[in-house]
C-alpha cells in the first residue's frame, strides 16, 4: 500500500480517518474518488488528503 502525504504540509499520513473509509464518493465531474475528511475539510480526493492538523486550520 502506498503512503499518503498531506497536501497542506507534506507530512506522511499513517492512517486515514475512519470517516474517510465510511463515506467515499465518486465525483463524476472530476472523475475521481473523494472521501469525507470531517466537517472542517469536507470531501477531498485521495491525492488532496490533509492531515488532522491542516484540517483544523
Amino acid at each position: 500500500m502506498g503512503l499518503y502525504k498531506c497536501s497542506g504540509c507534506g507530512k506522511t499520513i499513517d492512517t486515514i480517518p475512519k470517516c474517510c473509509s465510511e463515506d467515499m464518493i465518486y465525483n463524476q465531474e472530476k472523475k475521481r474518488f473523494e472521501c469525507y475528511m470531517g466537517s472542517k475539510c469536507g470531501y477531498l480526493s485521495l491525492d488532496d488528503l490533509k492531515c488532522e492538523e491542516c484540517c483544523q486550520n
